[in-house]
């Protein structure tokens, strides 16, 4: 499945910013096609997938969706910190520190934040061993 994912923005240029930074966190490039009103990031869309920005094509203020939100799969414990860590120095809230949900999993290691325009964001990590990795 080719799956890409879209969430609204008020300030392009300032979530531009914010996202170059918490993907770079992550090793996802800035995807080629974007214009004045819109970026992405991740994979070609033929073979992967994608997260875009844009502003609403409706003219209206972009909103942030109460339940929703788009979760980021992560290499390590170490990089689920640097996306939160990340985020939060470029104009992102604290939605969830980052630490294990043993509610979800035992080993499930994840953080929660939101963008500048309010959007969830999570980036999780599986099969986290607090031996193996205590922490900063």
């Amino acid at each position: 499945m080719q799956l890409y994912t879209t969430y609204g923005t008020n300030d392009l240029t300032r979530a531009i910013r914010f996202y170059d930074a918490i993907f770079s966190v992550l090793d996802q490039p800035r995807l080629p096609g974007w214009t004045d009103d819109r970026a992405g990031w991740g994979t070609e869309p033929e073979t992967g997938i994608g997260f875009w920005i844009c502003t609403p094509f409706n003219g209206a203020a972009a909103s942030a969706g109460n339940g929703a939100m788009i979760a980021f799969p992560a290499h390590s414990a170490a990089q689920v910190r640097r996306f939160h860590a990340t985020g939060l120095e470029h104009g992102g809230t604290d939605e969830g520190e980052p630490g294990v949900r043993g509610y979800y999993a035992p080993d499930f290691y994840v953080a929660y934040l939101r963008d500048p325009d309010g959007n969830k964001l999570s980036c999780f990590y599986y099969h986290y061993n607090p031996v193996d990795d205590p922490g900063d």
